[in-house]
């Protein structure tokens, strides 16, 4: 009885037992990669001339091609308070090696002859910029790139696309004579070459004529007068002034010729060079085309004033009464107008 009223007067105990809570330590939460501070800020540079004329996107605000954009800018903005700026010289450097890549993106463009107007617009603002350093080879690359596209009649574009490139291939080469005019010199004769072929191809209504014979006067300034001579003199002989195309060529060499002996007054031909110079102007004095004849007599008034009097005549020799005639009238006519403004 004693037991059955001890266990009457026990409290209730549960079916199950609640075990005590153990307690649960926090554990270490990894940080999401998105709040980790980056080691350096990521850069991505584009290349311009990829895409001439890209899809403008409403939802992202437009900007410069040439600029760098920052990728997670938030984290960057963070970064910057963390970091120190860097130094002038490795930002130079860092900015240097960009320019460098977009340059040969461009130089490759230009070799394959698929740069257009909008990117050779970017290629000139490149070669303007005081970071951009140009190595002798890629100077050099760029060049001769620049003259072969310059010397392709591009049959497959409209006449006057293909004028609008032509047109900025010259402002791209004037802007390379202006930067590295001392690197530029020893091409001056492969550069003359080329003007000489690429005007050739255009009536000179065209546009891009004047372009071609600014350039030619400017290169000319650079020449070494006895190159110069040797390499268009072989150059025009081999041009027949039975065809339109050659007897531009004949006209821009005669001029070209010229310009030379007018801003190079220290350069005195040899006699074997006045014998070359003699010879393209007796058979241009010849030739069918009304313009090949004045600009003949134009350079021989020129040769005239350079070599003097019997040394010219001497070398003219062999010339008929007719085209004499015209070069005395000519040669007079200059010395009456040299007086006048002595």
């Amino acid at each position: 009885m004693q037991s059955a009223s001890a266990r009457l007067e026990s409290p209730p105990q549960p079916l199950f037992a609640r075990a005590s809570p153990t307690p649960v330590l926090p554990a270490e939460i990894p940080l999401s990669p998105r709040t980790e501070l980056p080691s350096r800020t990521l850069r991505v540079y584009e290349d311009p001339f990829t895409d001439d004329e890209p899809t403008p996107r409403q939802s992202l605000p437009s900007a410069p091609v040439l600029e760098e954009r920052t990728i997670n800018e938030d984290a960057s903005n963070i970064q910057r308070s963390a970091l120190p700026p860097l130094s002038d010289e490795v930002e130079f450097q860092e900015k240097n090696g960009q320019n460098a890549r977009l340059l040969d993106s461009g130089i490759n463009k230009i070799r394959a002859k698929t740069l257009e107007v909008h990117g050779f617009r970017k290629l000139q603002s490149l070669i303007r910029d005081s970071k951009t350093v140009f190595t002798d080879q890629r100077f050099e690359a760029l060049l001769v790139g620049l003259f072969q596209y310059l010397e392709d009649p591009l049959a497959d574009l409209p006449a006057g696309k293909s004028q609008d490139v032509k047109a900025q291939i010259l402002t791209t080469i004037k802007l390379l004579l202006k930067k590295e005019r001392r690197n530029f010199q020893p091409h001056v004769s492969r550069g003359l070459e080329s003007l000489l072929q690429t005007r050739g191809c255009y009536d000179t209504r065209a546009h891009v004529v004047s372009g071609l014979e600014l350039l030619a006067d400017e290169l000319v300034t650079l020449s070494d007068g006895s190159e110069t001579v040797v390499v268009l003199t072989k150059r025009l002989q081999s041009c027949s002034d039975a065809t339109t195309e050659g007897c531009r060529t004949l006209s821009m060499g005669l001029h070209v010729l010229k310009e030379m002996l007018a801003k190079r007054p220290e350069y005195i031909p040899t006699h074997k060079e006045l014998l070359q110079l003699t010879n393209l102007a007796g058979r241009c004095l010849e030739s069918a085309d009304s313009g090949v004849r004045m600009d003949a007599v134009k350079f021989c008034v020129a040769l005239h004033t350079r070599v003097r009097e019997a040394a010219f005549w001497e070398a003219m020799a062999g010339i008929k009464d007719d085209p004499k005639s015209l070069i005395t009238y000519y040669i007079v006519k200059k010395q009456r107008e040299d007086g006048m403004h002595s």
